[in-house]
């Protein structure tokens, strides 16, 4: 069964992620009240039909675990954000700020918005079903 982003009453807070998330954020993922720009792009809230988070693949083996935790520090995700014949993702990024993502989406987007990943990222509802 497919789920959908729980409309949030309170925008994300930049708070909870470091220094170079905040950064990371502000050059690829800069929110407004009426449009979102994603990686240069300006993109208006409604276009946006899915959200899909996605653990990031590594090596199995000494070498992934080295770049997993050397090279990136933690544990990556992927998101991506897909509307009609569009699709945009945002790669390798760290847990709080695909949580940021997801909950920002969750907080702006006028229209439902599917989701489909791990839980915990931003609260979910199951999607009605249709007799």
């Amino acid at each position: 069964m497919s789920a959908y982003l729980q409309r949030l009453k309170v925008r994300p807070s930049l708070d909870d992620l470091t220094r170079a998330e905040a950064h990371y954020l502000h050059h690829h993922f800069d929110t407004f009240a009426g449009e979102v720009v994603i990686n240069g792009e300006t993109i208006h809230w409604d276009w946006i039909e899915a959200v899909e988070i996605a653990k990031a693949a590594r090596a199995a083996g000494p070498a992934g675990w080295l770049v997993r935790y050397f090279v990136h520090g933690n544990e990556r995700y992927h998101v991506g954000i897909y509307g009609g014949q569009r699709e945009t993702v945002l790669t390798n990024v760290t847990l709080h700020v695909a949580r940021f993502i997801t909950q920002a989406i969750a907080f702006y987007s006028p229209a439902p918005v599917a989701y489909t990943g791990p839980e915990g990222f931003s609260p979910t509802a199951p999607a009605q079903e249709t007799p």
